[in-house]
């Protein structure tokens, strides 16, 4: 509510300020403004386009383009780049404008604001999957529920596509952290920890080696026969098929003497 009251004063604040720096550069009529707002914008002049819109919605609180000049600032932002500003803007129109016929296009632009703010794998900066997840978490909370309210939308596969590529970065992170444990020889941590991204993350490429390598800890590091036997079994259960299916088969065969 606070970050909500924050945004809403400083968009209040630029919009004097612009009022002032631009007496009498404004137009008559409200959808003048506002067409001047959007002939800016498509000209890529960001600025002179969140000028009008901040005008409108100053000048003209009521006018049904003060609600869409909300939706047009945050689509100003999301032109620029500014992808957290951007998702904070389209909540505000979002909270504001609940009942607006282009709620859903805000809720889709959130999530797509969150989605190009996921840590990307960069030359120069350690591996995206040890950076802190948030954004990613955000961006499949959001997406999530534009497809719960509109499971029919033309977007709706696109949206599906980016929900299972965000659950696979997840995947990922959890699955650096069992490497870790791995690593300083932790294992009962590093076999929960991969039993854990198959109990989160099932639907993903990484869930069958997890599984895989949950049993083969226990097995090997932890000495527990009986728990690989139930890992590998619900890992051929789960799968039926593929590459991790077969090893565990075999790894089957060899704890029950090749019987």
């Amino acid at each position: 509510m606070w970050l909500i009251i924050f945004l809403l004063f400083n968009i209040s604040c630029a919009t004097n300020n612009s009022l002032k720096n631009k007496k009498g550069s404004y137009l008559e009529t409200v959808k003048l403004n506002f067409d001047a707002g959007e002939e800016a914008f498509i000209k890529k002049d960001f600025d002179k386009a969140i000028g009008y819109y901040q005008f409108v919605k100053s000048k003209y609180p009521f006018s049904q383009y003060a609600h869409l000049s909300d939706l047009k600032i945050a689509d100003v932002k999301f032109a620029q780049k500014k992808w957290i500003d951007a998702a904070l803007a389209y909540e505000v129109f979002i909270r504001l404008h609940p009942r607006h016929e282009q709620v859903n296009y805000a809720y889709y632009q959130v999530g797509l604001c969150y989605f190009n703010a996921v840590p990307q794998n960069s030359f120069f900066y350690p591996p995206a999957t040890t950076k802190d997840q948030n954004f990613t978490k955000k961006a499949l909370e959001t997406l999530q529920l534009f497809i719960e309210k509109q499971p029919n939308s033309p977007k709706a596969q696109e949206v599906k596509d980016k929900i299972n590529l965000l659950y696979s970065y997840l995947a990922d992170h959890e699955k650096h952290i069992a490497e870790y444990y791995l690593k300083i020889e932790k294992y009962e941590s590093a076999a929960d920890q991969y039993e854990q991204i198959f109990d989160l993350y099932p639907s993903t490429k990484q869930a069958p080696q997890c599984l895989y390598l949950a049993a083969k800890i226990q097995e090997d590091k932890l000495k527990n026969p009986q728990k690989a036997i139930a890992t590998y079994n619900q890992l051929i259960s789960y799968y039926e098929e593929g590459e991790y299916v077969d090893l565990a088969h075999k790894a089957l065969e060899n704890l029950n003497g090749g019987n």
